[in-house]
């Protein structure tokens, strides 16, 4: 029984048969063959045909493997060759000339990442590679080093673009990890290639890949393939098993293909989404009053609020900002007299950035609503309240540093004991207060229920008005 030829897909989002053999070079050596060995013309066909296939099939290159297993946030493979990916399996086969190759002899000798005699070895393509507690729930891929007689058949064949797999799984649907997991290591794995490329996904989350499309569209023109939905043998020139991340919330441009920061992510953004607003006002001193910055003061639905809303607006718009309180999350467009609400992801997300790309400065509690601080104009500034509980590094790291890569101020205001609603659940003699750190290493969720699930803040509007000064004045 003859195996069905492998499909080949050459362009986007499109498949094309296996090219056939000419038929007048078919007849030519059905002819010769025939008179030779007396072969039977319709099977010679068949033969004939096998025998280009297998011909071009025998040419198996060297592969090339470059694995980064030393950086402590995510762990990634470049292969290039004959690649074969079998999700139904969650295997990767790196396809070798011969039986019996090594790690050894195709990385060096020198690996660390693994040992010299080793065929395979396994990944877990998610960037919270720390963290157990998710790692747990990822998706493990094998990848072999086979050769052709022992690697899976194709089913697919893609020869004019590259692939990255990856997982879609762990926190996503975290506003803050979108970004942070997903779209930035995506980004930074691969802008370079120009929409050119693949993307291979486990746990692939439909309205995830709904919500962000604009985004998604923009790094790849090609069909997304749920890897955990086909169960099909895709074949690849170069395959990137792992996504790149480098920080939280941004980007090292020394370590980035073709060296891109957070700046090509903001502008690459503002591509996406049609924002108009590269750069915030720029005042002078005594014109606050025909140009007034816009502040815009993220609310949140529950835990971490502002609980005297009222009055940091009012002292904000004493400073001599124009100032709007939203939570951007829900959208509500004005059609007449009524309000018609848009619930589609994708929807939220378009009028969520065009709203944050109007405004000059940021206000919000620390927690996901920050991450929209992606979306300002360049020269704005960001002001971060950081609730009680010796969280000050964590908030710096996840939105103190991104701003400033993206070539923006930042201003950080951590409160006191007597600005958390905390006072009025535990004494001031209490642990919560005095020592918080046995309770973070007790454990993370310890840390999440209290300070981060309790806590609201009161701010104290005369030691928060200089931050609203300062910041008017970076607008200058």
């Amino acid at each position: 029984m003859k195996v069905p030829l492998p499909l080949r897909s050459k362009s986007l989002k499109k498949s094309r048969g296996h090219p056939s053999c000419s038929l007048s070079l078919l007849l030519l050596i059905a002819g010769v063959q025939f008179l030779v060995i007396g072969k039977p013309f319709p099977s010679l066909l068949m033969d004939s045909r096998s025998f280009f296939n297998l011909a071009e099939e025998e040419f198996i290159p060297e592969p090339h493997v470059s694995c980064e297993f030393n950086d402590t946030r995510s762990d990634y493979c470049e292969l290039a060759g004959a690649i074969r990916v079998r999700g139904s399996t969650s295997e990767v086969f790196i396809v070798t000339p011969r039986r019996g190759t090594t790690a050894g002899d195709v990385v060096g000798a020198n690996a660390t990442w693994i040992a010299a005699d080793a065929t395979s070895w396994k990944m877990k393509p998610y960037t919270r590679k720390g963290e157990s507690r998710i790692m747990n729930g990822i998706t493990e891929f094998t990848l072999r080093l086979a050769s052709a007689s022992e690697a899976p058949a194709c089913d697919v064949m893609h020869e004019d673009v590259p692939a990255v797999l990856y997982s879609n799984g762990g926190y996503c649907g975290n506003y803050y990890h979108d970004f942070n997991d997903n779209i930035i290591p995506l980004f930074i794995t691969t802008r370079h290639l120009g929409r050119e490329v693949q993307l291979l996904v486990t746990y692939k989350q439909a309205w995830w890949f709904g919500k962000y499309g604009e985004i998604v569209d923009g790094l790849t023109r090609h069909e997304v393939v749920d890897l955990d939905a086909d169960a099909r043998v895709h074949c690849y020139r170069s395959v990137t098993v792992g996504l790149r991340s480098h920080k939280d919330l941004s980007i090292d441009p020394r370590r980035a293909p073709n060296n891109v920061s957070m700046v090509d992510f903001k502008r690459f953004l503002m591509w996406r989404y049609g924002l108009p607003r590269e750069h915030a006002i720029r005042t002078e001193e005594g014109d606050e009053e025909r140009r007034k910055p816009r502040l815009l003061v993220v609310t949140r639905p529950s835990r971490r609020r502002f609980m005297n809303l009222e009055e940091i607006m009012a002292a904000a718009e004493d400073v001599g900002f124009e100032v709007t309180a939203s939570d951007l999350m829900t959208p509500a467009k004005k059609q007449g007299d009524e309000t018609v609400k848009d619930d589609s992801g994708q929807a939220r997300m378009a009028e969520a950035s065009a709203t944050v790309n109007a405004f000059d400065a940021m206000l919000a509690v620390h927690g996901s609503g920050l991450t929209n601080l992606v979306f300002l104009p360049m020269n704005a500034v960001v002001m971060q309240v950081v609730p009680l509980g010796r969280m000050e590094g964590l908030a710096m790291d996840e939105y103190g540093v991104p701003p400033r890569d993206m070539n923006m101020r930042y201003l950080q205001y951590n409160i006191t004991a007597e600005e958390s609603t905390l006072s009025e659940l535990y004494p001031r003699s209490h642990p919560v207060f005095m020592d918080p750190g046995p309770i973070h290493k007790q454990s993370w969720s310890l840390v999440d229920e209290i300070y981060l699930g309790k806590q609201d803040v009161r701010l104290d509007i005369a030691r928060f008005r200089p931050v609203l000064e300062k910041a008017l004045k970076l607008l200058r």
